[in-house]
């Protein structure tokens, strides 16, 4: 039974930790996974804690560090990520300093409030966090945040400052050189993004720079150079693209549109024609439905029937605008799908979840009814054997009255003779006789020695018989009592005393009494209290 109850409370107690180890795992596996680069993995890793907000602080910043890395690198609003605020605090507060978690709490914070619109915090928490050990991280950072607010002159300032640690060596070289040639340009300044761009492919030491210089870098010095007016350079390097995608048709379309553009900036329509006419032909459909690039094709068609006409032909234009209107109308109408699908989702997900929170929760209620129901066997076990011990007792009381009754002699004035006398008259052979066990079979026949035939064995008692007796064995003992104390104690503490002096233990005179052995200690408490005795004073040597 013991070992039953053990196992209960720990399997409830395991029931109530095992949210918090299991969590702790799943934590685990989603860092190591993000740190492998498995993001999708560790998104579905880290979907299993269904409730982020009950974890400890400790736990609760490192989900929110795994949760806000994937959506960062997934490129996901992190308007939702609100955790990473109370990773914020964990980190600038822990000791040790966990210099990494720091920074990237640091960092993936800032996201969330710019997505929040929260800019100013934004930008004053990663400022206020750079150091020399953080630097580049924390610009860059900025960088990428000035960008998406389009705010130039505030990314120009951040790349210059890059510029500034940049020892040629560092694999963020290329990128910043470039982001920097982009920004110049477009804040006005065309030969300092010349100047800026030119000789960039020396930098590019990762296989990503690489194919960003060929794509994006080189074909943007070229429109550059034409935006300068030298459309003979741009030409140039833009033919250098299309030897390097020679076999891409999608590259080469892009790069045989572009020399349509420089051609008809220098004044030859039908160079640009050909070249728009051939472009046409290399572009896939997954190209052409790219808004982009086909928008950018059609101006060309519209600039090109001009430059020969000196008119074009408006049709095609309302035709191009319609089918984006109906693109987007039908982008429109399967996001709205998508989200109907999701809150599908979403809501039998949370389903799924309640059912199992419900499962668990009556698991725990079923454990613990368990624990109440074994509880109450116990108690009832317990006060069992302790009523057993009790009627032990009194049977071993009522065997010495028994006893005692048994050496009476009917001619001596002593206890014995009065217990043998309250034997007769409690019918305790009417008593033991409901009780037929093999003890109180001897008891029965133990008392049928001495009981008087000619004394109805079954009447209660007589206390008027009885204190006759007592007076009787005990020199008057009553008639005194009642005499000098009768105005003080009643009829019950009266009784009690004769008792008492008769020898009567507690135990028995509770049995004759049928009080129990607490009252019998109560009213022996309120006698001396009555005749103003000491708590342990013996009443009937006293009185």
């Amino acid at each position: 039974m013991k070992q039953f109850i053990v196992l209960s409370l720990i399997s409830i107690a395991a029931m109530l930790n095992s949210c918090n180890t299991g969590n702790a795992r799943i934590i685990d596996n989603a860092e190591q996974l993000v740190a492998n680069g498995n993001i999708d993995s560790a998104l579905i890793v880290i979907d299993k804690i269904l409730s982020p907000e009950k974890m400890d602080k400790h736990q609760q910043a490192r989900y929110a560090l795994i949760v806000g890395q994937i959506h960062s690198y997934k490129g996901e609003a992190m308007s939702e990520d609100s955790l990473l605020r109370v990773a914020l605090d964990y980190y600038s507060s822990a000791t040790p300093t966990d210099s990494a978690k720091l920074l990237q709490s640091t960092i993936l914070a800032a996201k969330h409030y710019w997505w929040i619109g929260d800019n100013a915090m934004a930008y004053e928490i990663l400022e206020n966090s750079i150091n020399n050990t953080n630097r580049l991280a924390i610009l860059m950072t900025l960088c990428e945040l000035a960008s998406m607010d389009y705010d130039l002159p505030r990314m120009n300032k951040y790349l210059f400052q890059l510029l500034d640690i940049d020892n040629g060596n560092n694999d963020m070289s290329f990128i910043v050189r470039y982001n920097l040639g982009l920004t110049t340009y477009y804040m006005g300044n065309p030969e300092a993004a010349d100047i800026a761009l030119n000789g960039i492919e020396k930098y590019a030491r990762l296989p990503q720079d690489t194919a960003t210089y060929w794509k994006l870098a080189l074909r943007s010095q070229a429109d550059i150079a034409s935006d300068m007016g030298n459309q003979m350079r741009a030409i140039e390097l833009q033919n250098k693209a299309l030897k390097h995608f020679e076999g891409d048709s999608t590259e080469m379309a892009f790069s045989y549109a572009s020399l349509s553009r420089y051609y008809l900036l220098m004044g030859k329509t039908r160079e640009a024609e050909n070249y728009l006419r051939i472009a046409d032909k290399m572009a896939t459909d997954e190209f052409r439905n790219d808004l982009s690039y086909s928008g950018y094709c059609q101006i060309l068609h519209i600039l090109i029937e001009y430059a020969k006409t000196r008119n074009f032909d408006f049709k095609e234009w309302a035709t191009f605008v319609n089918q984006l209107q109906d693109n987007a109308e039908r982008s429109r109408k399967i996001t709205e799908a998508k989200e109907r699908t999701n809150h599908y989702l979403a809501e039998r997900n949370y389903k799924i979840t309640i059912e199992a929170q419900r499962r668990q929760l009556t698991a725990i209620y079923i454990i613990i009814g368990l624990v109440v129901v074994i509880g109450g066997v116990i108690a009832y076990t317990w006060h069992k054997k302790k009523l057993i011990a009790e009627k032990d007792e009194e049977l071993e009381a009522l065997r010495q009255l028994v006893a005692e009754a048994q050496n009476s002699d009917n001619d001596t004035k002593d206890d014995r003779f009065f217990k043998k006398i309250m034997l007769q008259q409690l019918g305790i052979i009417r008593i033991a006789a409901a009780n037929p066990t093999a003890a109180n079979q001897e008891l029965l026949k133990q008392m049928q020695q001495i009981a008087d035939k000619e004394m109805k064995v079954d009447s209660l008692l007589n206390w008027s018989d009885l204190y006759h007796t007592i007076d009787y064995i005990y020199d008057n003992y009553y008639s005194r009592l009642a005499s000098e104390h009768g105005q003080t104690l009643n009829e019950k503490e009266l009784q009690l005393c004769c008792l008492l002096k008769a020898n009567f233990s507690t135990k028995e005179i509770s049995i004759v009494t049928q009080q129990s052995v607490r009252t019998v200690y109560q009213r022996k408490t309120q006698i001396r209290q009555k005749l103003g005795l000491e708590e342990k004073a013996d009443i009937a040597a006293i009185i």
